[in-house]
Order: structure tokens, then C-alpha cells, then sequence
């Protein structure tokens, strides 16, 4: 079974746990860019209201097709409790998502507030199966023990199934 790990990153910290995903999986990675390019400040003055209301960002790549994965999974930092614009657009812009078994995971300071919620819901409306929702603050990301609990429900849905027709 293949995975696709799909996400935003504008600190570094959203990257570093996909990659540390993508190396415990075998899966292929995408990072979706914000065309806006925040500054650091730019996040908070502009993006995070924008992730309040929810709104698409232009992102690159615009359309993502996920339709010769197994399963998928979505990265983002929290920005006002909420996922980033950029993955908001990135969700919307999914191809073949439907039936796909999906996990989500965030990056956050602090508490995710309802960013995992926000997230397992914007892909159910788009047909996913989501199987489930890691928070990682800041300081968690760079310790493998606390990946760890992500790679573990992603890990399955990578899993080749053998014996299958």
C-alpha cells in the first residue's frame, strides 16, 4: 500500500515530522506552498485571521492527486486554533480522495485547539475515511518517541497486504 503525506510548513516544524513520517513509511511527500509568502509577523497579522475564516489560499501545487494512494495524510501548523489557509486549499484541491483512509496531524506553540477537528471534518466532506488525529507541539517534533504515536497509525495503512487479488 503507498502513502502520500501531504502538507504546509512556514516554520520548519510541520516538515520535519512529515519527513520523519515519510522515512518510517516509505511515503512520497508534498509540500504545499503558500503563494502569499509570509513574513514571521505576516503569519499572525494576516494569515492567522484568514485561518479563522477559513479561507483558500493559492497554493502550489494547485490540484493534488492522491488517487494512486492507499492512504493520505495531512500536515499543518495551527494558526488560531485553526489549519492553515494553504491546507485548507490543499484539502479542496484533493483528486480521488473519496474512500482513501486518512490521518491528520498538527504542529501548534500550544494547544490545537480545533485544528485536528476542523481537519477530520473538511476531509470527511470530501469522502475520506479518516482514521485518525495527532497534536505535536513544538518542542514534541524533533523527539522520535512523540512521532512516534503518528508513524503508529499511519504505519498500517502503509503496510503492503499481502495475500490480497
Amino acid at each position: 500500500m503507498s502513502v502520500c503525506i501531504i502538507y504546509h510548513s512556514e516554520t520548519g516544524n510541520t516538515r520535519i515530522v512529515a519527513e520523519q513520517v515519510a522515512a518510517a513509511t516509505g511515503g512520497d511527500l508534498i509540500e504545499v506552498k503558500d503563494l502569499a509568502g509570509y513574513s514571521k509577523v505576516g503569519m499572525y497579522l494576516k494569515g492567522a485571521p484568514r485561518a479563522m475564516r477559513r479561507e483558500l489560499a493559492a497554493i502550489e501545487p494547485a490540484a493534488i492527486d492522491v488517487s494512486g494512494y492507499d492512504a493520505v495524510v495531512v500536515g499543518t501548523p495551527v494558526w488560531a486554533g485553526n489549519p492553515t489557509p494553504a491546507v485548507n486549499a490543499a484539502v479542496a484541491a484533493l483528486k480521488g480522495i473519496e474512500g482513501k483512509a486518512a490521518v491528520v496531524f498538527c504542529t501548534s506553540g500550544g494547544a490545537p485547539r480545533k485544528a485536528l477537528d476542523t481537519m477530520t471534518a473538511m476531509l470527511a466532506d470530501r469522502g475520506a475515511d479518516v482514521r485518525g488525529a495527532v497534536a505535536l507541539t513544538a518542542r514534541e517534533v524533533r523527539k522520535p518517541e512523540a512521532v512516534e504515536s503518528l508513524v503508529g497509525l499511519v504505519r498500517p495503512l502503509a503496510a503492503p497486504s499481502y495475500g490480497s487479488t
